[in-house]
């Protein structure tokens, strides 16, 4: 994207000077670092405009220079980059069981995290509870705070930070923004789980330039989101369920809907009917080191992901897939998944990048994100 095309020609000085400290940011923290005569040739700015950018992001520490790049012509160049330690967000994951707090830098690089055991019926319980853990894991932060992400399942209106809909949770129009907000003095962005966890990879992870990419959410839910273009929107994912597509069912039994026998509680079960003791996916995946039964539940659950992802493929095209959750949970059964595509191609499929704890890291990249694509630095 340049300048040029954006649009902004017509809006008041503060919007371009906003939306250009934006662009300049995002290629920063994609491509960084960069001498400054590069980010103008780069966003078509002319030379003057990009100082007017950089010299107030150096003044508050968010970008930094580099030591001087010798030419054989001209001046010496001095790169700057973006300084992923000026910066801090807090990550909130409301699960079925756990509430996980975490604190990131600008990279998505996990600073400390901590969960607790909760009652998911009691909302207001749970939401006070997680104000009095954001706002401590905010007050250990090194450097300012940005704001405070919060992921959780199901329907969520991120416009107003409400739970529209979570029957998982019981949970129906409940307001999360306003009351951690009101809570914590901090700034909150709400989003459900797979939009968050596509737009972390977006910008930590595997596909910041990629022209469409595709997360695969694969858990106890079966759940998508996609983005079609290059934008700065992080509203413009498109979300979606993937549960009725026919895979093999675990046992060789025939076929079934993906989301009646390849979610981890069908997997599990499937597990435990053939005698295996497992309490976790974890369990499943340590004895597939030795045990044939789970190496051939696994191979399985492989064959279904791949007739999943070739359906996706087939369908929408994307340029890379994420498989996130229990789908790919590591390089082994990736490539396992890869060996038994027949339309996708199999270096498309990756496994996400976005951090030890994703769904932590993704609720802090909605903070991240959106510092980066507004151009709002203070």
């Amino acid at each position: 994207m340049t300048m040029n095309d954006s649009g902004f020609s017509g809006t008041r000085p503060r919007q371009a000077r906003q939306a250009n400290t934006a662009a300049v940011l995002q290629l920063l923290a994609q491509r960084g670092p960069l001498a400054r005569g590069d980010i103008a040739k780069e966003l078509s700015l002319n030379h003057g405009s990009v100082s007017r950018i950089i010299e107030p992001l150096l003044s508050s520490g968010i970008v930094r220079e580099l030591a001087e790049r010798s030419t054989r012509l001209g001046r010496p160049r001095v790169p700057v980059e973006l300084d992923r330690s000026a910066r801090y967000a807090v990550g909130v994951h409301l699960g079925l069981e756990l509430t996980t707090v975490g604190l990131t830098d600008l990279a998505g690089r996990g600073i400390g995290t901590r969960a607790e055991n909760r009652d998911p019926a009691d909302s207001a319980a749970t939401l006070r509870r997680a104000a009095e853990l954001a706002a401590e894991m905010a007050g250990s932060a090194p450097g300012p705070v940005l704001g405070i992400g919060v992921t959780v399942g199901g329907e969520v209106n991120r416009a107003d930070g409400r739970v529209v809909r979570n029957d998982v949770l019981g949970w129906a129009d409940v307001q999360v923004a306003d009351r951690l907000r009101a809570r914590t003095g901090l700034e909150v962005v709400v989003d459900a789980n797979v939009p968050a966890l596509l737009g972390a990879e977006l910008t930590f992870g595997a596909g910041p330039s990629r022209h469409s990419v595709l997360y695969l959410f694969i858990g106890n839910v079966a759940e998508t989101g996609f983005l079609g273009r290059p934008t700065t929107s992080p509203d413009s994912v498109i979300q979606g369920n993937f549960g009725r597509i026919l895979v093999p069912d675990l046992t060789g039994g025939g076929h079934a809907r993906f989301g009646e026998c390849g979610t981890d509680v069908a997997l599990l079960a499937a597990a435990r009917s053939a005698g295996l003791a497992v309490t976790s996916l974890t369990d499943l995946i340590r004895l597939a080191d030795t045990d044939p039964v789970a190496i051939g539940l696994l191979e399985a659950r492989s064959a279904q992901v791949a007739v999943v992802a070739d359906t996706v493929y087939d369908l929408m095209r994307p340029s890379m897939i994420i498989l996130g959750g229990s789908g790919a949970p590591s390089e082994r059964w990736l490539d396992a998944v890869r060996d038994r595509v027949e339309t996708a191609p199999p270096r498309s499929l990756v496994v996400p990048r976005s951090g030890a704890n994703p769904l932590v890291t993704a609720a802090a990249g909605l903070v991240v994100r959106a510092f980066l694509t507004t151009g709002i630095t203070e």
